[in-house]
């Protein structure tokens, strides 16, 4: 399990990334993990805002590097289009139709994970969302995607 100390640092560290510093991290992404970040940008993904999606990037971001920092230096792996289709339609049918309140349809997915730290940040990052970055249905998306990465990468 990666530990919620090592989330929060990866995250604060991402955070004071100056854009120059955070444009050379997306790049890095992009060149480890171009299926993970076309699967971002997607046409599934089109219905997010700009907002959205660079949240979910850097969501992702803070999961990659949550699990390089828990495995000694060692990157998630690389992932293919239907490998993630496949755990995204799990998790969808997991959560069910989007709708209803947001937390509780929530509780399905931390009864059984070994990462219930990150699924928690995951769920902070949408629920506390002071900004109101994320939309009630860009929520909903951007989670599953999130969950579906954590799936996979842990």
């Amino acid at each position: 399990m990666i530990e919620e100390q090592i989330i929060d640092q990866v995250a604060q560290t991402l955070s004071d990334f100056d854009e120059e510093q955070f444009t050379h991290a997306v790049l890095d992404f992009e060149k480890n993990h171009p299926v993970v970040l076309g699967y971002i940008f997607s046409e599934n993904m089109s219905l997010l805002t700009d907002d959205e999606q660079s949240l979910l990037l850097y969501m992702m971001m803070v999961i990659r590097h949550s699990y390089i920092n828990s495995n000694e230096g060692k990157d998630v792996r690389k992932v293919d289009e239907e490998e993630i289709v496949l755990a995204e339609e799990r998790n969808w049918a997991i959560y069910g139709e989007p709708g209803g309140n947001f937390q509780k349809r929530l509780n399905v997915f931390f009864e059984d994970t070994p990462q219930e730290d990150l699924l928690a940040f995951i769920e902070d990052m949408l629920a506390d969302d002071e900004e109101e970055i994320a939309t009630k249905a860009g929520r909903e998306f951007i989670f599953i995607a999130a969950k579906t990465m954590v799936d996979i990468w842990c």
